[in-house]
């Protein structure tokens, strides 16, 4: 029973990190498909707050998560080692990278007009890159919690999640710098 419980806490957990990087990476996405400086407001806002949901979904997959391995699975698992390994790294991504870029366009928000300055904010690539890499880290740790794979099967996961999200990030963020030089801004622009 003890066993079920922290597991229950273990999944609830990678779905609040779900629901946080999801929440972050869709505010985005809308900010960078408006030109109507309320609603960047409002969308940099809930990104901000919803970045603060990740540090709080590590807590509920970490100390469950080393219940489980102590009691089931050992230390010299493979998949268990590389897995917490890529989320300490998820969670550093956070606060050192993510954060500050989304309190930055928050701060820009807060002036009456849309500027160039918040413009290439909302469009700066390292975050894109890093939004969608954990996304895919994020998916790539669940893959392996499945699939339970020795180290080499779960390297190479995590590299190909790295390769993905960063290309996916990189491809989006390009588009976004194509599309908003071609195509001026107009006040009536919602979406």
């Amino acid at each position: 029973m003890v066993y079920n419980v922290f597991l229950f806490l273990h999944i609830f957990g990678v779905i609040l990190m779900f629901a946080g990087v999801s929440l972050v990476l869709t505010a985005v996405a809308a900010m960078s498909r408006t030109n109507q400086i309320e609603a960047i407001r409002l969308w940099a806002g809930l990104a901000v707050k919803s970045d603060k949901v990740l540090p709080v979904s590590v807590l509920f997959i970490l100390l469950p998560g080393i219940y489980l391995t102590s009691v089931s699975w050992g230390w010299n698992i493979a998949w268990v080692n590389v897995s917490l390994i890529t989320l300490i790294s998820m969670t550093l991504t956070g606060p050192l990278v993510n954060l500050p870029r989304l309190k930055a366009i928050a701060k820009e928000a807060d002036k009456p007009v849309l500027t160039p300055l918040l413009s290439s904010k909302i469009k700066d690539r390292t975050l894109w890159i890093s939004l969608s890499t954990m996304t895919f880290l994020t998916v790539a740790i669940l893959f392996l919690m499945t699939m339970k794979f020795g180290l080499i099967g779960s390297l190479s996961t995590i590299l190909f999640a790295l390769f993905i999200g960063a290309f996916t990030g990189l491809f989006a963020a390009n588009k976004l710098h194509f599309f908003t030089e071609e195509k001026p801004a107009t006040s009536t622009d919602a979406y």
